[in-house]
């Protein structure tokens, strides 16, 4: 995956695959995407983009050479945060789920002042909504299914002491998650534009509102949205 900076701090990602050590048309993509971007007086700024490879081949192979923008080399990194989602290079969410925890706690010190002033009540819960709440669970349609029990236990830790000083329950990070991934499916299923369209109807049962299970070989890929998004929509639908 490339990650670009152009000059007017916009952000754009470019995903190739490299077949069999023949990155050819990953490279040509690359230099697709810099040919657009000059055509439309986009300047891309070489120095904050950077390069993150995934590679889950068992043999020890040499890493491709990096990607030459306008005649400098592309940093190669191990992790990257892309629109506020920290992505590495093993795929696991270690590194976004460190990130949330570190801002959530940060949160919760703002949440324990406001109570030692005083706040209670709704006041309390709508800035744990929407200051503390918003930072836990960013993002979480993409990593919620993904996570390592640890990372979603450490993730819990956090709205568990968020409760204590509400006073009140508040939903697990696997409520909150199902809830959304929930939601999101039903709004991509409603919009026909939406890229994964073709997809979803191609999972469509003509006998029930069901949705077939997506194949999925890598283990990976089944904890990923889209099939556990499936599970999640046919459960639903069987009760």
């Amino acid at each position: 995956m490339l990650a670009s900076g152009p000059s007017d701090d916009s952000a754009a990602a470019a995903v190739g695959l490299i077949t069999d050590g023949d990155d050819t048309e990953y490279r040509e993509l690359i230099q697709g995407f810099v040919d657009w971007s000059l055509r439309n007086n986009l300047q891309i700024n070489a120095g904050k983009t950077k390069e993150l490879v995934v590679d889950f081949r068992r043999r020890n192979n040499p890493p491709p050479a990096p990607v030459n923008i306008l005649g400098t080399d592309v940093d190669v990194v191990e992790s990257y945060k892309y629109l506020g989602v920290h992505l590495n290079n093993n795929l696991d969410w270690t590194h976004n789920t460190d990130a949330l925890v570190k801002k959530g706690n940060s949160r919760l010190f703002l949440l324990r002042r406001l109570r030692s002033f005083g706040v209670q009540g709704p006041l309390l819960r709508t800035f744990y909504d929407s200051v503390v709440g918003s930072a836990i669970f960013f993002g979480i349609v993409c990593w919620s299914s993904s996570i390592t029990d640890r990372d979603r236990k450490r993730m819990d830790r956090l709205v568990r002491r968020a409760s204590s000083v509400l006073g009140c329950p508040l939903d697990s990070v696997e409520v909150v998650g199902n809830g959304r991934m929930m939601a999101k499916l039903s709004s991509m299923l409603n919009n026909t534009s939406h890229p994964l369209q073709d997809t979803l109807t191609a999972l469509g049962s003509s006998f029930s509102e069901r949705l077939l299970h997506p194949r999925c070989v890598k283990e990976r890929y089944r904890r990923s949205f889209l099939p556990a998004a499936v599970r999640l929509h046919n459960k639903q639908n069987n009760r």
